[in-house]
């Protein structure tokens, strides 16, 4: 009888420890708060996130499409290439930060910037530990690889791509371990994908390279596995891939979007003039979490070979090429990388001895029960509480704003006082105006490069660096106000320039306006010196000076997101 009552109460007191336990964080909620303690601990805070001028068109995009209750099919924001055509191909993520910023302006946006960061940092870190079963290496890699990522935290639609890459992840790896019924969801989670951003490709790689690893693995062992069985083995795999191809033709633009999509991400001469999709900086000290990733990916590469894990070392090695060819990549390969790393890495430390060794392991083991109880997530869900509270009531680092330091504030009365109509500037200002005067302004170009094109960007180029042409460009276009940094080429030769005058001029930006009775009827067609540059002719004038390109966007997010050097705009 005593020990029957004894046996009751140890069995009630071990389920109270449970409850209480599930209240306590664990390090899924470390994993979580890791972009929270990195943004406001380490950075500059949420005005970080809107270092990029592009979230400003997106917006006003998505406030367009929900007022008109369609797609922009023809372009909204420019003077210079009226009713072309656009593909609006990230319309989803418009609309609904479109309708974030109507009810709560950009302190919305960064808050579920904020909050799909830190989702994203906790699915990794539950991939890492389903694949190598070490909490803490699980936790230090995943923090590691967010760290990578950091150079591309933006209230921009690609963090998406980032939370569907994972979730495909998460499904594949169930699917290895004999649940393969959750692949027959990527499909429809592809739909929402290709409608939010124009990565959803990358999930059709993951589910092929399953394929050819199944494959791979069933080759291996061909005299002992049919090839009926092999084929069995990769192709749910492989029907999922297709079924998720077939699903990328669900959006209002059907097989365009893709044939966009493909000759953008084809079209070396653009890409090579975009910031974004140069190669890595290795000269910024924070390139070294990326160099110890690589690092240590390239060498999981053949751990994983050898590990009959195919399809993961097929990825590293994919992502590696395309993450050393553009920066863009490197998040993508740092989250592809990590689990097969923290996984090689458990295997090498577990012959390991010594104190240090053995205490991590012991540390490891006593963790491994607690960690599999589930939680509540009561430290995560009060630190979100508290960032909404500081957005709110903007508490220190809780500006959700367009940096005064990097975009044209204060210039924004001056440029309304003017009633300009066709006014030149950067992409970057051009974004930022978008978002602040749209629609009462039109701009010569933003950050849309997949709509404006390699022939005319090379134009703005020229213009921006106050090429031999400048002046009949400005004439072709109309152009009756220039707005750019008092540092800028094109603001050096408009001071000295006949017919224009300074409106405005605060240190950062400088608003010029050309004089009343200078005729601004645009030309009825390019000049023959504009036309010679623009397909690719070296101009017989003298050559001007080189002006060093923008940085790229790991050492600082430029004015402008484009590069150009004199040789490889004339090459």
């Amino acid at each position: 009888m005593q020990a029957a009552a004894l046996q009751e109460w140890n069995r009630s007191e071990a389920k109270s420890k449970t409850r209480l336990l599930r209240l306590f964080p664990s390090l899924t909620d470390f994993a979580f708060l890791f972009p929270l303690a990195i943004i406001f601990g380490f950075l500059k805070g949420s005005g970080m996130l809107f270092a990029d001028g592009d979230t400003g068109w997106h917006i006003r995009t998505g406030q367009w499409i929900l007022a008109h209750g369609t797609v922009p099919r023809f372009d909204l924001y420019s003077y210079t290439k009226p009713h072309q055509h656009w593909f609006a191909w990230e319309w989803g993520w418009d609309t609904i930060f479109g309708g974030i910023d109507r009810v709560a302006g950009l302190a919305g946006v960064a808050f579920v910037t904020i909050v799909l960061l830190c989702l994203i940092s906790a699915l990794l870190f539950r991939l890492v530990r389903w694949q190598c079963g070490n909490d803490l290496a699980a936790l230090a890699f995943t923090g590691l690889a967010m760290l990578v990522s950091t150079m591309h935290w933006l209230a921009r639609p690609h963090l998406v791509s980032w939370l569907f890459a994972l979730i495909f992840l998460h499904v594949v790896a169930r699917a290895e371990a004999g649940n393969r019924r959750l692949l027959w969801w990527l499909p429809v989670l592809t739909i929402a994908w290709t409608n939010l951003h124009g990565a959803f490709f990358v999930g059709i790689v993951i589910l092929m390279a399953s394929a050819i690893g199944r494959a791979i693995k069933g080759l291996s062992f061909a005299k002992r596995a049919p090839w009926r069985a092999i084929c069995a083995s990769a192709a749910p795999y492989l029907w999922c891939a297709l079924g998720c191809l077939a699903a990328t033709f669900v959006n209002p633009y059907g097989w365009r979007l893709q044939r966009h999509v493909l000759s953008y991400l084809f079209d070396s001469k653009l890409l090579n003039h975009i910031s974004e999709f140069q190669s890595p900086d290795f000269h910024n000290p924070s390139m070294i979490f990326f160099e110890i990733l690589l690092l240590l990916g390239i060498t999981s590469v053949v751990w994983c070979w050898r590990s009959k894990r195919y399809a993961a070392a097929i990825l590293i090695v994919a992502w590696a090429h395309l993450a050393l060819v553009s920066a863009r990549n490197m998040p993508f390969f740092v989250f592809f990388a990590a689990p097969a790393v923290a996984a090689m890495v458990c295997d090498w430390a577990r012959p390991l001895q010594g104190k240090a060794a053995d205490t991590l392991r012991e540390i490891s083991r006593e963790l491994r029960p607690m960690e599999r109880v589930e939680r509540v997530y009561l430290v995560s869900g009060l630190a979100v509480f508290v960032v909404a509270c500081g957005l709110l009531f903007h508490f220190p680092k809780c500006d959700a704003r367009f940096s005064p330091k990097r975009f044209p504030v204060a210039a924004v009365p001056a440029l309304e006082a003017a009633h300009v109509s066709r006014l030149f500037t950067t992409d970057q200002w051009g974004d930022y105006l978008i978002y602040r005067l749209y629609p009462s302004i039109r701009v010569f170009m933003d950050g849309r490069s997949d709509f404006y094109g390699p022939a005319f960007m090379t134009r703005y180029l020229h213009l921006i660096h106050a090429r031999y042409n400048w002046q009949a460009e400005l004439r072709h276009f109309g152009v009756d106000a220039v707005l750019v940094s008092p540092k800028c080429a094109l603001a050096a030769v408009l001071k000295e320039a006949p017919g224009w005058h300074v409106l405005y001029d605060d240190g950062q930006a400088i608003l010029f306006q050309r004089a009343r009775g200078v005729s601004l009827r645009p030309a009825m067609s390019p000049p023959v010196a504009t036309s010679a540059a623009v397909a690719g002719q070296r101009p017989t004038p003298q050559p001007p000076t080189i002006f060093q390109a923008e940085r790229s966007l790991q050492t600082g997010r430029p004015t402008s997101k484009f590069t150009i050097s004199y040789e490889r705009s004339n090459s």
